[in-house]
């Protein structure tokens, strides 16, 4: 047999008095959390305050903790790439004084002047040793244009050989987004051989510059027509690769800049969204405690007056 929909409900003091008590342990535990809240300055202090919230959090804060590696790693990239760029702005003023040099080979050069032979013999040579040294060049301990060969060289100094490889290093500064900080030293500076600039080994063959000394101790009218010519054809072959690679080099600094920027903002506007998360504005829950703490004294003078009515009907 059905209930008849139409029939009064019957709410016994019993009933009642259960509904009260749970209504009363659940603004109790409201209050509680306000004044937790006040307490801590914090909207959420365990999960099971507000799980969504609770959830939330958790994952601002791993955004956070994201956003600031990636800050870490584009601020660490600009310096790289801020070295790197300078390193190869000092290897063209190196190589400009050497272009300078070999265009003076004229004239009294040309007609014997054994000591206007020697001195550009001299800046060639101070030029090898200079270049070798910006190579070279660290940060970090790290040697900038080794690539992920040897670490803390790239060029060994007494042959001028490579002993870097592979590519340049690189940082993460978003989401699968690796750029590279550097570049290797054979795009700046040429492979080993005799294409190159740096090397001083015969059986690699000489480097451009170690080719240009040589020939110049000859001090032969062919020889200084060879250094005049060929190689200074050579010369201006690794500028331009140079000077492309300086190019290079500054375009990704900048862009490098604009990364760490956009990673730094990230970084402030998730812990922004993360403190309102968070933190509790004081004044509105100061209301809220205050709305709590008037509905659970009204619901404490209901109960007793409700109390007092069982007792006069138990009496009665």
């Amino acid at each position: 047999m059905g209930i008849d929909a139409t029939l009064p409900v019957v709410t016994t003091p019993s009933i009642l008095a259960t509904s009260i008590l749970t209504d009363l342990g659940n603004q109790q535990s409201a209050i509680a959390s306000l004044e937790n809240q006040l307490a801590t300055g914090s909207a959420v202090t365990v999960a099971s305050d507000n799980p969504p919230q609770a959830a939330n959090i958790l994952q601002l804060q791993a955004g956070v903790t994201r956003a600031r590696q990636y800050a870490t790693n584009a601020q660490d990239g600009v310096s790289w790439l801020s070295l790197a760029s300078s390193t190869v702005s000092s290897v063209m003023t190196v190589l400009n004084k050497v272009q300078s040099a070999v265009q003076g080979l004229s004239g009294d050069t040309l007609s014997g002047n054994a000591a206007a032979i020697s001195g550009v013999s001299t800046v060639v040579q101070a030029a090898l040793k200079q270049l070798l040294d910006l190579a070279n060049t660290q940060y970090a301990g790290q040697a900038i244009f080794s690539g992920t060969g040897t670490p803390t060289r790239a060029y060994t100094a007494t042959t001028g050989l490579y002993v870097g490889g592979g590519t340049p290093p690189t940082r993460t500064v978003s989401p699968g987004n690796p750029i590279p900080v550097s570049v290797t030293g054979s795009a700046v500076f040429g492979a080993t051989g005799a294409t190159g600039l740096l090397s001083m080994t015969a059986g690699k063959g000489l480097g451009i510059l170690q080719q240009m000394v040589v020939t110049l101790q000859k001090g032969t009218a062919a020889a200084l027509t060879r250094v005049g010519r060929t190689l200074f054809g050579k010369l201006q072959t690794a500028m331009a690769r140079a000077n492309a690679q300086a190019g290079k080099l500054g375009a990704d600094q900048i862009a490098m800049q604009g990364f760490a920027s956009e990673a730094t903002a990230s970084v402030t506007a998730l812990q922004q969204e993360l403190g309102n998360a968070q933190n509790v504005t004081m004044a509105q829950a100061l209301t809220n405690l205050q709305l709590q703490e008037n509905s659970y004294q009204a619901a404490m003078y209901v109960t007793s007056k409700i109390e007092g009515m069982n007792l006069v009907s138990y009496l009665g």
